[in-house]
């Protein structure tokens, strides 16, 4: 068979040629009704495949259009759709002049089944001056068809943007807390800084081994000079230093020098 798709959404539109061309058929495509009617002026097909959702011109429109002309209105007409399902949409459907209805998804074979039996009675498709629905009578039920499916989408949108705004209010509450935690441990970081600097200003680390002399005790500083161990500390901390003499030292030169003197009996007392 030779057939014409007609959808607006190009993946459906493909999906449904290349399945039809595998069982052996030849497709054309449209993207509207408008350019259905321009295809069907130019080449002979054998049946129609049409979605009804479309700009310019949907597929009740498209039917109705087909079953108006005299060269057409024999022409096998085949609804497949996924936006319009209620009982209401199938009834215009065969007001217009529909030969089949179908919901996505469908089988390929099950569509081609029934344009084979479309064909069969193709012939017997009465003239548009017999058909039985008038103009005013389609003219109301596409109407009615159209107000229904346009509450339906405003009926999706409110539900769509009473969602984004919900979500929107998560984002600002999330956003909210995260500023608050942000602050917090900024807080908390900055008064980590304030007491590590507090105590690297009260202490002044010394690094690396000191060389200390065997004998004098004398540590040498960078510059290779030889200075006390009271000075280098000095030098390299803010440490303060207090005086006094330890028990050996007592015992080993205080002492001797009191008794040199003819001090004796002066006892260690510390401190």
């Amino acid at each position: 068979m030779n057939l014409l798709v007609v959808d607006d959404i190009a993946t459906n539109r493909k999906l449904l040629c290349v399945t039809l061309e595998a069982e052996g058929h030849t497709t054309h495509e449209a993207t509207d009704g408008v350019e259905a009617l321009d295809i069907l002026e130019r080449e002979t097909v054998d049946a129609v495949i049409s979605d009804i959702l479309m700009p310019n011109m949907d597929g009740f429109r498209l039917c109705h259009e087909i079953r108006k002309s005299d060269r057409l209105h024999a022409l096998p007409f085949v609804i497949y759709t996924g936006t319009y399902t209620s009982p209401d949409d199938m009834k215009l459907a065969q007001t217009v002049g529909a030969d089949k209805y179908f919901t996505k998804p469908t089988p390929a074979s099950a569509m081609l089944a029934a344009l084979r039996e479309v064909m069969e009675k193709e012939r017997a498709r009465p003239a548009p001056s017999a058909v039985g629905a008038t103009g005013t009578q389609v003219l109301k039920q596409y109407s009615q068809a159209l107000v229904h499916k346009l509450e339906e989408k405003n009926i999706e949108l409110k539900d769509a943007l009473e969602k984004i705004q919900r979500a929107h209010e998560c984002i600002v509450e999330l956003n909210s807390d995260l500023e608050r935690r942000v602050k917090e441990r900024t807080a908390e970081l900055e008064t980590a800084n304030r007491e590590l600097a507090n105590a690297l200003s009260e202490v002044k680390e010394l690094n690396a081994l000191l060389p200390i002399c065997s004998y004098c005790k004398k540590i040498r500083n960078d510059t290779d000079y030889w200075q006390s161990v009271e000075g280098y500390i000095s030098e390299h901390t803010d440490s303060k230093f207090s005086h006094g003499i330890c028990p050996e030292c007592f015992e080993q030169h205080v002492k001797p020098d009191l008794e040199k003197h003819g001090i004796t009996g002066v006892r260690y007392k510390g401190r």
